[in-house]
């Protein structure tokens, strides 16, 4: 269980960090004319859409049913 975890938490920010990047990088902007919120916010959703689909795929149980 503690290793499924482990990659629920690693994989989601993992994606998320490289989603924002690619993002930022997509638009050809900069992180300070994206925002520091606007990327905190893009980080967040992207990690939580990953956490909540992981959590429910390896069954780890952190999101009760």
């Amino acid at each position: 269980m503690t290793a499924r975890r482990t990659i629920v938490w690693t994989v989601s920010t993992i994606v998320g960090l490289a989603g924002t990047v690619a993002t930022i990088a997509a638009f050809q902007t900069t992180l300070v004319k994206f925002s520091y919120g606007g990327a905190l916010t893009l980080f967040l959703s992207l990690g939580a859409f990953v956490f909540i689909w992981l959590d429910w795929i390896l069954q780890t149980d952190y999101l009760k049913h």
